[in-house]
Parts: C-alpha cells; sequence; structure tokens
C-alpha cells in the first residue's frame, strides 16, 4: 500500500455518501498519452483560428488557460470562438491510448453511494474515456462543460450549478482532482478533497513537504486504485 493511502486511515471517509470525480488526468494517469493529445490539438487549434506560430500559440494557450479557467473560455470571451467547433475539434483523438484497469473498476463498483463525473471537458469526451476503461456502467451522471454553461471550473457558479443538478450536499461529498485550484473552491464549500498527483512530469508526492501542498486538499495520492482500496478497508472496519 503506498504511503500516503496508509494517511487515509488517519482520515475518515465514513460520512462520505457521493464520489465525485474529474476526468482527464484523475481516472487514468497522467502519464497516459491521451491528454498530451487534447493539448497538441488545442494548440494548434489557436494557432490556426488567431494565425499564430506554434510557439505563440503555446504561449496564448496557457495564458488563456490560467486566466480563465480553460482555454476555450478564453477563446470565447477574447475572440468569440464557437464551444462547440472548438471542442469538437480538440476532442478528435485516440482513445486507444487508454486501457482498462480491472482493479480500478473494482474499487469503485464498491464505493458506497454515488458516483459521478465533474468535468472541464464535453459529455461526448467523458464518454468516450469512460467507454475505453470500461467504467461506462459505473457512474451514475457526468456534468460537463455544456452543462456549465462553458464556464469552467473552478469558479463556484459552477461548482453550485453542478450541485444543483445533482442534487448532493457538499458536506457528504469526495471530489477528487489532479488541479489543486479546482479542489480550493470544493473545499471552500465542504467537500473532502482528494488530490490525485499524477500528472506528466510531476514528481511523486513523497518528494513534497506536506506543508507545500495545498491547504484545500484534505488527502493526496499519487495512485487513485490505491488510496480507494485504502478508503474501502477504513469503510469496512468502521461499518
Amino acid at each position: 500500500m503506498h504511503q500516503h493511502a496508509e494517511k487515509l486511515l488517519q482520515h475518515p471517509v465514513d460520512h462520505v455518501t457521493t464520489w465525485l470525480f474529474d476526468l482527464d488526468n484523475t481516472l487514468y494517469p497522467g502519464t497516459s498519452s491521451l491528454f498530451p493529445q487534447v493539448e497538441a490539438r488545442i494548440r494548434h487549434f489557436v494557432a490556426r483560428h488567431l494565425n499564430l506560430d506554434e510557439d505563440a500559440a503555446r504561449i496564448m494557450q496557457k495564458q488563456y488557460y490560467h486566466t480563465y479557467g480553460t482555454t476555450m473560455r478564453g477563446l470565447m470571451v477574447e475572440h468569440g470562438v464557437d464551444p462547440h467547433t472548438f471542442l469538437d475539434y480538440v476532442h478528435d483523438i485516440d482513445h486507444s491510448a487508454l486501457a482498462p484497469d480491472p482493479a480500478l473498476r473494482k474499487a469503485l463498483l464498491q464505493l458506497p453511494g454515488r458516483r459521478l463525473i465533474f468535468t472541464n471537458g464535453s459529455g461526448k469526451h467523458a464518454r468516450a474515456v469512460l467507454k475505453a476503461l470500461d467504467l461506462e456502467q459505473v457512474f451514475e451522471g457526468v456534468f460537463d462543460i455544456h452543462a456549465a454553461e462553458y464556464c469552467p471550473k473552478p469558479n463556484p457558479e459552477t461548482y453550485h450549478r453542478m450541485t444543483a443538478a445533482f442534487g448532493l450536499d457538499p458536506k457528504t461529498t469526495a471530489f477528487f482532482e489532479d488541479s489543486p485550484q479546482n479542489l480550493e473552491t470544493a473545499a471552500t464549500m465542504g467537500m473532502t478533497t482528494v488530490l490525485v498527483h499524477c500528472g506528466p512530469g510531476l514528481p511523486p508526492l513523497a518528494l513534497f513537504p506536506e506543508q507545500a501542498l495545498s491547504a484545500y486538499c484534505h488527502h493526496m495520492t499519487d495512485h487513485l486504485t490505491t488510496w480507494l482500496e485504502a478508503a474501502l478497508h477504513s469503510l469496512n472496519r468502521n461499518p
């Protein structure tokens, strides 16, 4: 069992009745080649639409992401880009980069309560990812960027819209994300937060001093399946 999964046992999750998951780089490892495909197509879209070279497009892509939460939102606000055109282009990728993880599927199915997806991507992309991971039947619903009216995480308005759509109570919800800034809003609302730290190029959590990690990340793991198995062990030990 991973070091940080062991620490979970010091923080009970027996109050959780809703398990809310981000999609990309959370339900599959950030080391996968899938999301780099998306990022490359975002960069190509920016370059083509704004008539920029690749380097300038990369800078603009990151600038809009940090300013608006997603590059798409920046393109919508600054350039009037149609979100459907953008999403159809950037999500036209090869999902064969993903493979089912039977241990993850088993752990997810054993979680007591509801299992939901909250993503800044499209529902079409979410369904394709879940199909590739053999998780289509695991989740009750998906709240996507269309349902968010193109206002991405971490905007609080989107979280309130999501909780209303799903009818969930933040205080009994655990939210899993690879982005610390997206966990801040969730924690402020009363959710239990889990940082899934497995993005590309990131060092393992064990190398981070705990005080340097966000105060909004109640739990942290570099391996989602191991964390879930530890949570289930804790729940079964304290029914």
